[in-house]
């Protein structure tokens, strides 16, 4: 039977391999650990950069969309518009709007918190819009007419006149009430 003798030499080599390896092993571990933490790092400024961006945009997209010159965006109570309210903020002097016509307009819409959610009037840039009368909400159906060219006609409309339950998303939530500053400026034949 041979017997194996390892000189000292020998054992120390081999825990000093060991140690190495064992020291190896805890900074792979070490440096996984670390790289995982920068990955989230980097992950969370991404979602940050990301939501900044987001709300970038949304200001970029309310400041596009610019109420008439001379008149504010107010804020109002949603729960106190129960029925259509038409306010006459300057009568025009021109041919009169009927039901169901087609007309010319400037407006702005918004939302109880003062958010305008589209207007005529984009980059300071009013450009108006030809719309049926017909082919709209029953807010601007029953609030238009009446109106002459040259007039302006602030609307606030409750809900069940404007988008209803479903709403116009993502601008518009379900069972809103809305409000509008109209500018007739023409009647098409």
């Amino acid at each position: 039977m041979a017997t194996s003798t390892t000189s000292k030499s020998q054992r120390i080599f081999i825990w000093v391999i060991a140690v190495i390896m064992a020291v190896g092993s805890v900074g792979y571990y070490f440096v996984i650990i670390i790289s995982s933490n920068n990955q989230q790092k980097q992950q969370e400024e991404a979602v940050a950069a990301q939501q900044e961006a987001q709300k970038k945009a949304v200001a970029e997209q309310q400041s596009t969309k610019l109420i008439l010159p001379g008149y504010t965006a107010d804020a109002f109570d949603a729960a106190s518009v129960t029925e259509l309210k038409s306010e006459d903020l300057k009568v025009g002097e021109g041919d009169e709007v009927a039901a169901g016509a087609k007309v010319k307009v400037n407006y702005t819409g918004w939302l109880p918190d003062g958010t305008v959610f589209d207007s005529s009037n984009t980059k300071g840039t009013v450009t108006p819009i030809s719309l049926s009368l017909d082919q709209v909400i029953v807010g601007w159906k029953e609030g238009v007419p009446g109106m002459k060219v040259g007039g302006v006609r602030k609307l606030t409309i409750p809900a069940e006149k404007a988008y209803g339950a479903a709403g116009a998303p993502p601008s518009i939530p379900g069972n809103t009430p809305l409000a509008f500053v109209i500018e007739v400026v023409g009647i098409d034949q």
